[in-house]
């Protein structure tokens, strides 16, 4: 039996109601909803939407549900990325991913299937004396979806590391001044390698994917 579907990505970018952002988060909503409610989508995956907690209470990602309510998405089946134990989401950049059909599953990898690489940093101030490991902070997020006729989908929700340098100890003046170019190349170097190691993560996953179930 085959199945069409209708799969979206959207990139929300630092999506949420934190005081003072402009614009704000309600004028963000009155935009981005006709958009998702265009899509129509079965099934949507969702990068940057972060969380908020209030009064000591686990994060939530409040100004997502805001979003989506009034929309055939509020009634989906949702997961989110967690922090460790699951306790709650993280305060930046979750990926979520909302299914009209059941979500039987799901799964967050973060060097579970490739241990992080170890590096030296050369340009670093003080300089390291050892390498350390180059994990990467953003997981993957999994999910098995039942379709009708009980075939099981399975659904990767993957947001890349950006191309922004990461941080060397010593050589940045402020968030947007390097230093050096040294300093600059190499925090695009490691920003290369969590980036290209997420997706060779992500590439081993689906590989043990199509060995348990070529079809």
């Amino acid at each position: 039996m085959t199945h069409k579907l209708r799969i979206a990505t959207f990139n929300l970018e630092n999506f949420d109601e934190k005081p003072g952002k402009n614009p704000s988060v309600e004028k963000r909503i009155a935009l981005m909803r006709p958009q998702l409610n265009r899509l129509n989508a079965d099934i949507l995956c969702l990068q940057e939407v972060n969380g908020h907690g209030t009064d000591g209470e686990p994060r939530k990602l409040l100004a997502l549900e805001k979003l989506i309510k009034g929309t055939q998405y509020e009634n989906y089946f949702s997961i989110s990325t967690k922090t460790a134990g699951g306790y709650q989401v993280y305060d930046e950049r979750n990926l979520v991913i909302l299914s009209k059909y059941e979500i039987v599953s799901s799964r967050q990898y973060r060097n579970d299937l490739i241990e992080a690489p170890m590096y030296r940093k050369v340009m670093a101030t003080p300089a390291e004396d050892k390498a350390k490991d180059v994990d990467w902070e953003r997981p993957m997020l999994v999910a098995e979806v039942r379709l009708p006729g009980n075939a099981i989908f399975h659904v990767i929700n993957l947001h890349l590391k950006s191309k922004i340098p990461t941080n060397i100890a010593g050589q940045k003046v402020n968030n947007y001044t390097w230093r050096s170019a040294g300093g600059w190349a190499e925090g695009y170097f490691v920003s290369s390698m969590k980036r290209v190691g997420q997706a060779l993560e992500t590439r081993v996953l689906i590989d043990q994917i199509l060995d348990a179930n070529p079809d």
